[in-house]
């Protein structure tokens, strides 16, 4: 199975893998690329076409689609997915040079995570899930101040003109994929403001992705802010889409209590019974368990696994 996750730095992709971890039942020894007797995590930054000193000289940022083998990214999905070995490139994040291949055997679970997984048509068409997690600006440069101005020492201008500095690239290069995903995650502030989170998952219609439902709306009281559960359909991109959205937070006092309460309200989760529950309460101290991230993201670990199940059982 070849899943795509498509995202910006910094939003949060290690937490997530981590549920699509625990949903499969297995692990990863961690490096440079994450290996375990299940699943492959390859990062796509190693398809950079220059090291850090090359962009340097072409004026080009690696979120330009200009500074990515694409061809190579294409031919080698398309090998491993052949059950096919490769020699994938590796880009240095601590030194900023490329070094010499690493050797990748196929893997039951191969996951390709990084700016441009989708960007790509023949890259694209080997994806069995195309995922993008999307951050809306003002949630982006909340996120990034609190990670960069606590671990970095940076000012909240420093981090506003980093974020406006990409803006360009990324408009340009990496949010355009949202439109051929097959499931997205958005995260927006929520209707209560920030730092609480309105988190939709927003599912197309007829796509790769099977969809989840809702009975009915929920609206979870508890500590502050309490939290809303509702469905919609609406438009994304010129294709219909159904949504699942969660707005504000659950009582952690009451965790198990409101998940068990959303859970039997989810239609379409293919798990056992309690499952969703417990995948949740283990990785309850993970950052966004509070919200939508951590109940949506755990909605998209279990999909993994059912479409992984339906591929194994056809082939």
């Amino acid at each position: 199975m070849i899943i795509g996750v498509a995202a910006d730095s910094g939003c949060g992709k290690s937490t997530f893998l981590r549920r699509i971890l625990g949903a499969l039942g297995t692990e990863v020894t961690p490096g440079h690329t994450a290996i375990g007797d299940m699943m492959t995590v390859v990062c796509l930054d190693d398809y950079h076409t220059n090291d850090r000193a090359g962009r340097k000289a072409t004026g080009l940022t690696a979120l330009d689609a200009r500074e990515n083998d694409f061809a190579l990214m294409g031919a080698q999905i398309e090998a491993l997915k052949q059950g096919k070995a490769v020699y994938k490139p590796i880009y240095n994040h601590d030194t900023g040079n490329k070094d010499p291949p690493e050797l990748i055997q196929p893997n039951k679970v191969m996951v390709f995570e990084g700016l441009h997984p989708i960007y790509d048509e023949k890259a694209r068409s080997q994806l069995d899930l195309g995922i993008y997690i999307d951050i809306v600006n003002d949630v982006k440069f909340a996120w990034k101040v609190q990670r960069d101005v606590a671990e970095r020492g940076w000012t909240e201008e420093q981090v506003k003109v980093d974020i406006e500095k990409r803006l360009p690239d990324f408009s340009a290069y990496v949010d355009p994929q949202k439109a051929n995903a097959d499931v997205i995650l958005r995260y927006e502030p929520s209707d209560q403001g920030l730092p609480y989170l309105k988190v939709k998952l927003i599912q197309k219609k007829g796509s790769s992705f099977p969809p989840i439902s809702l009975k009915k709306d929920l609206s979870l009281s508890g500590s502050k802010p309490g939290a809303k559960v509702k469905m919609y359909d609406d438009d994304w991109f010129g294709s219909p889409a159904t949504v699942v959205e969660m707005d504000g937070e659950i009582d952690m006092d009451n965790m198990e209590a409101q998940l068990k309460e959303i859970e039997d309200n989810l239609e379409g989760l293919a798990s056992k019974p309690g499952e969703f529950t417990e995948a949740m309460t283990n990785l309850k101290s993970s950052p966004g368990s509070q919200n939508g991230t951590g109940l949506l993201q755990t909605v998209i670990a279990l999909k993994v696994r059912e479409i992984y199940e339906k591929l194994t059982t056809e082939r």
